[in-house]
């Protein structure tokens, strides 16, 4: 009889965890589903009530790349129309694969940036200058993927999402306006580690190639890397290591890491260690290592900003 009711209440106070823990973490930081945003879908630029025009919003909002999960959208941000095809930069939130929203860029879309509050967040306090990048001729997309509980237990749904969402964009580049032999995914933090692993294996298969979510057919190769604070190599197993893909590409793209030496949670010697194999498999990589930098540091748009748009400018030969 003891032992029943012992079973009755680890169970309740199971299942009261449980949605404690899903409450928790459905209130942090960033942590957002995406929305149908009417308001946030067509336009680049809106105008204020004095006239001027100064908030950039994207051609298409919400856009569903795959239809497994209401995560798996993107915004779509789109230059003046050109005579060529544009360049299109993919930007990949951070999070640690359970916070994070693509609504975090512009910075202007959403007020100004959060104080941040401790080496864990909270996060997107660094993106990419969408009105530059745009004014400079790329598009500009900003990626939702699946979050989860844990960095440990979720990355790897979110790397199908992010093949998924290469291989969208890609079948669609006429449609939008962009060139599918230009793409560059740029992330911070998790982000950043998604987008180091769309740089390795792009021309390879692996588990991440999800034939379910939309497109098996189209490659999800990159031709340009930026890594923000994001070589993390700790994950369990092979398939989530970056350096394991590299003996077997058979054309790397070039890279850009950023990383600071005082960062708690992507440490520099893990930069280093992901700059080395790089170029070790003949990939051209650089490291830029930002002294007195933490996670999440305004260093990165202060100071990284420009080279990184040097970086893809001479990828892409603008």
């Amino acid at each position: 009889m003891f032992r029943h009711k012992l079973k009755i209440i680890l169970g309740v106070t199971g299942i009261a965890l449980v949605a404690f823990g899903f409450y928790i973490w459905s209130n942090l930081p960033y942590r957002h589903l995406p929305l149908d945003n009417s308001a946030h879908a067509q336009g680049s630029r809106a105008a204020t009530g004095s006239g001027a025009v100064d908030v950039l919003r994207p051609g298409f909002a919400d856009l569903a790349y795959a239809d497994q999960s209401p995560f798996e959208k993107l915004d779509l941000y789109l230059p003046a129309k050109g005579d060529a095809a544009a360049p299109l930069v993919i930007w990949i939130h951070g999070g640690g694969f359970s916070v994070g929203d693509k609504r975090s860029m512009p910075r202007r879309d959403f007020g100004p940036p959060p104080i941040s509050t401790g080496p864990r967040g909270p996060y997107q306090i660094q993106v990419p200058d969408v009105a530059a990048l745009t004014a400079k001729g790329y598009a500009v997309a900003s990626l939702n993927y699946r979050l989860g509980l844990t960095m440990f237990t979720d990355a790897a749904a979110a790397m199908r999402d992010g093949k998924a969402a290469l291989r969208f964009l890609r079948a669609n580049a006429g449609k939008y306006g962009v060139d599918p032999d230009k793409f560059a995914v740029w992330g911070n933090s998790a982000g950043g580690y998604m987008a180091a692993m769309l740089g390795v294996t792009g021309d390879q298969a692996t588990v991440f190639d999800d034939a379910t979510l939309g497109n098996p057919e189209v490659s999800s190769a990159v031709q340009a890397v930026v890594v923000w604070f994001g070589a993390e190599d700790r994950l369990p197993g092979e398939d989530l290591s970056i350096t394991h893909y590299l003996s077997k590409a058979r054309a790397l793209p070039p890279f850009r890491i950023a990383n600071g030496d005082a960062d708690p949670i992507i440490s520099v010697d893990q930069a280093q260690r992901l700059q080395e194999a790089l170029t070790q498999a003949g990939a051209k990589s650089s490291l830029t290592i930002l002294p007195g930098a933490g996670h999440e540091d305004p260093q990165y748009m202060n100071t990284q900003m420009m080279p990184t748009f040097e970086f893809l400018d001479g990828v892409f030969g603008r």
